[in-house]
């Protein structure tokens, strides 16, 4: 799913009953909006459709291991372009703390749409910024997102009720399919510096 420049947010009593607030730590959504800046809502059952998300999806497959703790395994590798830090990404994903139990996040609850972003520029949780560049399009990725690269000491709490959403220093695990990538804005032009005069001989 930005304190992402924060980073991504996603309250829990149960966690089931409510529907995630973005914002956090650096995140993969904004820092006070509801996780992937979407509204916060009843936790709808995930979308029955092709690329439904499952948190036991993946064992046996490889495991990457970057040296900051953050995993990632290949579900499905795809065969469009690649998404490289800076592009504008559409993504289908449902998040899950490490210890299982309901999702707190997805994407694919019923009257919610894909969540579109620009990758590696803070607007999610570090985890997100750093694991999804590689994939392409078509392909489905599970990252396993230590506290420090997700919602740190601060975890995430529901802005309306205090509920829990993610503990402090808590391990999230995402379900990503990467469905469209494209060029992100250009940076904007810094202006030339004014020449200053020379000095008048005197």
């Amino acid at each position: 799913m930005k304190s992402p420049k924060g980073r991504l947010v996603l309250a829990a009593v149960p966690l089931i009953a409510l529907a995630v607030s973005a914002c956090g730590y650096p995140d993969p959504y904004a820092s006070t909006g509801p996780v992937a800046n979407e509204s916060p809502g009843p936790a709808a059952a995930i979308s029955p459709s092709p690329g439904t998300d499952n948190f036991n999806d993946g064992a046996g497959l490889p495991v990457i291991t970057y040296p900051d703790g953050l995993q990632y395994i290949d579900l499905k590798v795809g065969t469009g372009d690649v998404a490289k830090s800076g592009m504008n990404i559409t993504v289908q994903y449902t998040g899950w703390l490490s210890t299982g139990g309901p999702p707190f996040d997805s994407s694919r609850q019923a009257g919610r749409a894909a969540y579109a972003l620009q990758i590696g520029v803070g607007q999610v949780i570090p985890g997100w910024d750093q694991g999804i560049p590689g994939m392409k399009v078509g392909g489905k990725r599970k990252l396993i997102i230590p506290g420090a690269l997700a919602y740190g000491s601060q975890g995430q709490t529901d802005p309306n009720t205090g509920g829990v959403i993610i503990p402090p220093n808590a391990t999230l695990v995402f379900d990503v399919e990467l469905f469209s990538v494209a060029p992100g804005p250009s940076p904007s032009p810094s202006p030339s510096p004014a020449a200053s005069p020379s000095p008048t001989p005197t």
